[in-house]
């Protein structure tokens, strides 16, 4: 009994690594283009061309629509007798590259591997479809029409695809490296509208906004975040004056998290957050008080001074020591607390319920 009871899950274990390799086979196989020769095969092939109808004048006898039309049933019946073929969006961009109408002829054989090895079909030149893709395939493709001069890319890129929920820590990655985006991928990513509304006249984008309107770029096309986080605190410096031009920004979350996050435009941040649904509190800050490393604050004329150990210094690890001061919580007595002692309560209860 015991025998025949280890046979059957072992025989069941068996069945279902079978299961699971057929279907990451056919997982990999609908991931694959055809065969290059084939679709090179087809797209040479010696048939009869087609020829508009004209009248003794040598103007079209039909509309441009019916031209298409009439056309496309001649070519479908010219390769009727031909395998359809798959190619990849990098080969459909090569190929239309310098001429978006070469593959009108072939539509009804050929489709297009798009994200997460979606087949689109093609129509008057055009990738047909709406599907989700990750955020970052989006803005590789937009990037390949861009760089092929391929309108249909971007239109399908742009317009047609929603991407996928994105987890809140990839939203910070996200912020954190303006470097790592490309302005005019972020540029085709926002219509002329959104442009007007988030920058002065519609100008170009700053590198510390970069990362900022790519966000907002997700939003527009109906992105989401799937967090927990619905609120976030962004600590500034009231002035500028003796903190390094490159100081990052501190940002608590409400679920009691700290990041710093580097060439932070809080002013775009914070109307691109709110859109998706994380609100931001910009909390300005004057004064930092720490047990620890001191305290800082903004002297007469405006710049910030250190005081550790009764020793004055004309500067300030601004980020740094707002860390410190979280997490110590001693901003409870400082200038800015009394002036913003309800968003401090607030802070206070988030930093206390990483503890519980």
């Amino acid at each position: 009994m015991l025998r025949a009871g280890i046979n059957w899950f072992l025989s069941t274990v068996v069945f279902v690594f079978v299961l699971l390799g057929q279907a990451l086979a056919q997982t990999a196989s609908n991931c694959e283009e055809t065969d290059p020769n084939q679709f090179f095969a087809l797209i040479n092939a010696p048939v009869q061309s087609y020829i508009a109808p004209l009248d003794r004048n040598g103007s079209n006898l039909l509309s441009e629509n019916e031209i298409f039309i009439q056309k496309s049933r001649h070519y479908f019946a010219e390769f009727k007798d031909f395998p359809p073929v798959t190619i990849s969006m990098e080969r459909f961009a090569s190929v239309t590259e310098n001429n978006p109408t070469a593959l009108e002829n072939f539509e009804s054989k050929i489709t297009v591997l798009g994200p997460n090895c979606d087949r689109l079909n093609m129509y008057r030149s055009r990738l047909v479809g709406s599907f989700s893709a990750p955020f970052e395939e989006i803005m590789e493709l937009v990037e390949l029409g861009l760089r092929t001069d391929n309108e249909a890319i971007i239109q399908f890129s742009t317009t047609q695809l929603t991407p996928q929920e994105i987890e809140f820590e990839k939203l910070i990655a996200i912020l954190s490296n303006d470097l790592a985006l490309d302005e005019n991928v972020v540029n085709a990513m926002i219509s002329e509208s959104l442009r007007g509304q988030f920058l002065p006249q519609g100008g170009k984008i700053n590198l510390n906004s970069m990362s900022e309107m790519a966000l907002l770029g997700f939003s527009s096309m109906g992105g989401l975040v799937d967090s927990k986080v619905g609120q976030i605190y962004v600590f500034i410096p009231k002035s500028v004056n003796g903190i390094n031009n490159m100081q990052e920004t501190a940002v608590l979350t409400s679920d009691a998290r700290l990041y710093n996050i580097a060439g932070f435009d809080h002013g775009i941040a914070s109307k691109v957050l709110s859109r998706l649904g994380v609100r931001t509190t910009v909390v300005q800050i004057s004064e930092i008080a720490t047990e620890k490393f001191g305290n800082c604050k903004i002297d007469l004329a405006g710049k910030w001074m250190q005081v550790v150990r009764g020793k004055k210094v004309r500067s300030c690890p601004f980020m740094e020591l707002v860390q410190v001061m979280l997490n110590e919580k001693s901003y409870i007595g400082t200038f800015d607390y009394k002036f913003q002692a309800v968003v401090f309560d607030e802070i206070t209860k988030i930093l206390e319920s990483k503890n519980m």
